[in-house]
């Protein structure tokens, strides 16, 4: 059964190895090895200019020599050679390569280089590059068994895709599939990811039945954007679970706005994750557990719990990841405890979690996995088995896995300090549930599960069209100089009025004179706000005085301003005041915008005013959004019950924080020269019409 796209990569027919060593211990030869031993179905064309024969294999001084098609070629001569046998390839018509060779941009200036020079031979060819700097691939399909990579091992064969950019690393997990029960459909180490990237595997693997789940382990996205947008759709029907590195806030730019200042490199590796429902993972062991939960059984329909066990502590962990990852723990039906009775030790603890006691044998463990499983309380169980003394736990394990596969509810096997007979009872039982070592592994997998499941239930698409002005908003842009560079907020105050955001009345006073006439017209208590080119953060420099009650207060507030400005040398620009009358009231937020690189345009919403820094309890989302990325930016928050009303205070008003945030989304969607966009504080209310952006920059590539 061939699929589309890489085909050729993944399901070849005949393999060249250009680079084939006829000495043994070598990366080539070893290659060629693992081909042979894991049974490739398909046909081997060793490359070796001096050899004749090759595992015994006749070798080939060059790969246009072969008669026959070959459909993938993998290159493993020194860097040097590496462009000569890109020629080859295109003589021979193979537009299929996996370059496992080393020496280039990872190396420096030079390896870049010939990097360059490699990739215009591809494009000119039109050949697909998998690497370079990569250990190779490997289908574990019975009609295929190609092990094209070069470490030992012996892969597993399973449901599990894993794409790894480390080619370490994945030989590490190679090395322990065996022992850990974890079972590949197929694999591939992108290295480079010169020409053919993660984005385009995963796009590929999501209408291949062959691939059940799909893990990755990344150090950098190839394209961030890209990878949301694909891997949105891929985890609509499997899961995707992922490993991402570099977590260290290294990378994160300077950023003069709070937004640009909080959406720091792994806040935006979190915020990809979330929006495309990409399940992340710390580690590569509780990754590859998840997989293969997702792997070997089926998909909770339900969080309640069932957990039978031999040993009470490694129950009680279980209940208490069971609570943190959001399972229910039910209490059985009576005619289960009944059932459970007839079979069980007397001493035996029937309430849920079930206690066997250590003397419980594979009988009464096959039996009273059956009961729990009957049971209309329990969607799922988790089976532990500590090692009694007495008994074969290896005959208890096989009675339990075969009670779970007379049911078509989801269950993990814990066998807790027996690794070897996890292997064990793979070989003997392939069909067996998911085993585990740790039951808080276990619980945590099912939660993920679950939420996973519940994640992909449709909803009514909720829609909200803002009404906005864009062609007055694209004048005032039109009008301004060409730069980088923040707006005026008389600019600001128009624009966010074209786009129905709710800025509060300012009026721009350039002298004493003029701050009285307007504070009088609009009547007090009112606030000033110094305005300069260099004043960015204005309450820090001392440029915001607030609840001024009169015309003295005005003067004398803004004669200080003035006079610390001139001490921090913050006058030399100096606009003038914005007064503004004083609000009381309400919760204050943040609403912001900043574009990033690689991922383009985020929104990020929290609580704000002086507190966004210090709580930095915030979320984002990557534009453009729609009103359930909005509902749910809002609800991630760890203040959303202080937005929900606390000590008697009413909720706000959730629909009118969310049809902001979409007019917001649509202003910068409208106009992607805005680099940078701050309200802050944007204060909400449970009325509507006391909404209100205090305070606004805007920063524009024009």
């Amino acid at each position: 059964m061939i699929h589309s796209g890489f085909d050729k990569l993944f399901y070849p027919k005949s393999i060249a190895v250009i680079g084939a060593s006829s000495k043994k211990g070598t990366l080539s030869w070893e290659l060629i090895n693992n081909l042979v031993r894991y049974g490739y179905n398909g046909k081997i064309f060793p490359i070796n200019p001096k050899a004749e024969v090759i595992h015994c294999f006749k070798v080939y001084k060059s790969v246009t020599e072969i008669k026959d098609d070959i459909d993938l070629a993998i290159v493993m001569v020194s860097k040097n050679y590496v462009l000569s046998a890109i020629d080859d390839c295109y003589m021979k018509k193979i537009n299929s390569v996996v370059l496992i060779t080393a020496g280039f941009k990872e190396t420096g200036e030079d390896g870049a280089s010939l990097e360059k020079q490699l990739m215009k031979k591809i494009e000119k060819y039109k050949i697909r590059l998998i690497g370079p700097n990569c250990m190779g691939l490997i289908n574990t399909r019975s009609d295929v068994n190609m092990n094209a990579v070069f470490v030992k091992g012996t892969p597993v064969k399973g449901g599990i895709g894993f794409i790894s950019q480390s080619g370490a690393l994945g030989a590490a997990v190679l090395a322990t599939l065996e022992k850990n029960d974890i079972g590949f459909s197929q694999f591939i180490s992108i290295g480079n990811k010169a020409d053919i990237t993660e984005n385009e595997i995963l796009n590929y693997w999501k209408d291949n039945n062959d691939v059940k789940v799909i893990t990755l382990y990344l150090e950098s996205f190839a394209d961030p954007r890209k990878f949301l947008e694909i891997s949105k759709e891929v985890s609509k029907t499997k899961p995707v679970i992922t490993i991402k590195a570099a977590r260290t806030a290294s990378g994160q730019k300077a950023a003069s706005s709070h937004t640009g200042a909080l959406a720091g490199a792994e806040a935006i590796v979190n915020t990809v994750f979330e929006q495309a429902g990409v399940i992340r993972m710390d580690t590569v062991e509780d990754m590859f557990d998840l997989a293969k939960a997702f792997d070997r059984t089926v998909i909770p329909e339900g969080k309640r719990l069932g957990i039978l066990t031999n040993a009470g502590g490694p129950a009680i962990l279980t209940v208490d990841e069971a609570d943190k990852w959001g399972l229910d723990i039910p209490v059985l039906k009576t005619n289960t405890v009944k059932k459970l009775k007839e079979i069980a030790p007397e001493e035996a603890s029937l309430n849920n979690p079930v206690d066997l006691l250590p003397p419980a044998t594979a009988e009464i463990y096959g039996k009273a996995t059956e009961i729990m499983l009957e049971d209309e309380n329990i969607d799922v169980l988790i089976i532990i088995l500590g090692p009694p003394l007495m008994l074969d736990t290896l005959e208890i394990a096989r009675a339990i896995s075969n009670a779970t596969k007379k049911s078509p509810k989801p269950s993990i096997i814990v066998l807790m300090s027996q690794d070897e007979n996890i292997a064990k009872l793979s070989q003997i039982d392939p069909s067996h549930p998911p085993i585990f070592s740790r039951a808080e592994s276990a619980a945590r997998c099912f939660g993920l599960m679950y939420k996973y499941a519940t994640s992909r239930i449709k909803k009514d698409k909720m829609v909200y069209e803002p009404k906005v002005n864009k062609n007055k908003v694209k004048k005032i842009l039109n009008d301004l100089p060409k730069g980088n560079y923040y707006l005026d907020f008389i600019d600001i105050y128009e624009i966010l009025k074209n786009y129905d955001l709710p800025v509060i009345t300012s009026y721009l006073a350039k002298n004493a004179q003029e701050s009285v006439i307007i504070a009088e017209k609009m009547g007090y208590p009112i606030v000033i706000k110094a305005i300069a080119k260099d004043l960015i953060h204005k309450t820090d420099a001392g440029g915001v005085v607030v609840d001024i009650k009169n015309t003295e207060e005005l003067v004398n507030a803004e004669n200080k301003v003035l006079s610390k400005l001139r001490e921090k040398e913050l006058d030399k620009n100096f606009e003038g005041f914005l007064i503004q009358p004083y609000m009381k009231g309400g919760i204050e937020t943040i609403f912001g915008v900043t574009k990033d690189r690689g991922a383009g345009h985020l929104i990020m919403f929290g609580l704000g005013g002086i507190f966004v820094e210090v709580l930095k309890d915030v979320s984002f989302r990557i534009l453009p959004i729609e009103y359930d990325d909005a509902s749910q930016m809002v609800k991630s928050i760890k203040g959303y019950k202080i937005l929900e009303g606390i000590r008697g205070n009413p909720p706000v008003d959730f629909d009118c924080i969310i049809e902001n945030m979409l007019k917001l989304s649509k202003l910068v969607s409208d106009f992607p020269e805005i680099l940078e966009i701050d309200f802050n504080p944007f204060i909400v209310s449970n009325d509507r019409n006391k909404f209100k952006i205090l305070d606004a920059r805007i920063k524009v590539r024009l």
